[in-house]
């Protein structure tokens, strides 16, 4: 006898799930407060609260957290678990900020 092999249809959306737009371009808006990683200094990493409203750009996988990227906020780097990403923000795209354009808000 054979065992029917089943395959899923559902595609759950991820950070990682559209590689046609580039890490530069992705951008996350929280909805709540959540949990990243700061290192101010080689392997002296901070627990810190990104904010409600915050928005996170894409820079690429994170090199100290499994299953993590590496996100720019205020111009500081830090590390999220892709989990807390997806479950926790809502998917953007970065506005270009260029003289003479109008940049979208985070609501």
């Amino acid at each position: 006898m054979t065992t029917p092999v089943v395959s899923s249809t559902a595609t759950l959306f991820s950070a990682t799930s559209d590689e046609s737009i580039a890490p530069g371009t992705r951008a996350y808006c929280t909805k709540t407060s959540f949990v990243a990683v700061y290192f101010p200094q080689a392997g002296k990493g901070q627990i810190v609260f990104l904010p409600e409203g915050a928005m996170l750009r894409i820079l690429g996988p994170s090199a100290c957290l499994p299953e993590g990227f590496e996100v720019m906020f205020e111009d500081q780097i830090y590390n999220v678990f892709e989990v807390d990403l997806v479950a926790r923000s809502r998917f953007i795209h970065d506005p270009i900020r260029t003289s003479g354009r109008a940049v979208a808000a985070c609501a």
